[in-house]
């Protein structure tokens, strides 16, 4: 292989390299956006589960002691599982946000090992360049001597 191909296959390995660098920053700024996406969730659905509880002590506290007829507790069942639903669909939010955040850390890790290998590519072309340029040099100097 001729020293110009090589610097070619090098500039192309390392063009590579930095595109794979680029995904790999990528790939961390969406992770961070989505951890800051899971942090909010999670706070909202510690917020929905105190207002759930506090709606649900109103509820308690507004009928307890009464005598209800069947619409009353059917009207008071149906409040409840309102007031449950929010929090279950804030769970499952949480939940899909947790899963995502997952998927992208598993993103990351490939995209620094990919990163690494492109490096370790141009890496191992410029190391056998310089051994090329050394064998040429030497063989100059054994054929003037």
């Amino acid at each position: 292989m001729f020293l110009s191909e090589l610097e070619t296959l090098r500039r192309l390995r390392k063009h590579r390299a930095d595109r794979a660098e680029r995904a790999l920053s990528e790939a961390k700024r969406h992770q961070r956006a989505l951890q800051v996406q899971v942090e909010q969730a999670h706070q909202l659905l510690e917020q929905t589960r105190l207002q759930e509880a506090e709606e649900a002590a109103a509820l308690l506290s507004k009928h307890q002691g009464q005598v209800l007829s069947f619409q009353q507790l059917k009207s008071w069942g149906t409040q409840e599982r309102s007031l449950s639903a929010g929090t279950q669909r804030e769970r499952a939010q949480l939940h899909a946000l947790n899963g995502r955040h997952e998927q992208q850390m598993i993103h990351i890790d490939s995209a620094q090992k990919q990163a690494t290998r492109c490096l370790r590519e141009v890496e191992k072309l410029w190391e056998l360049s310089q051994l090329l340029v050394q064998e040429e040099n030497e063989a100059r100097t054994c054929e003037q001597t």
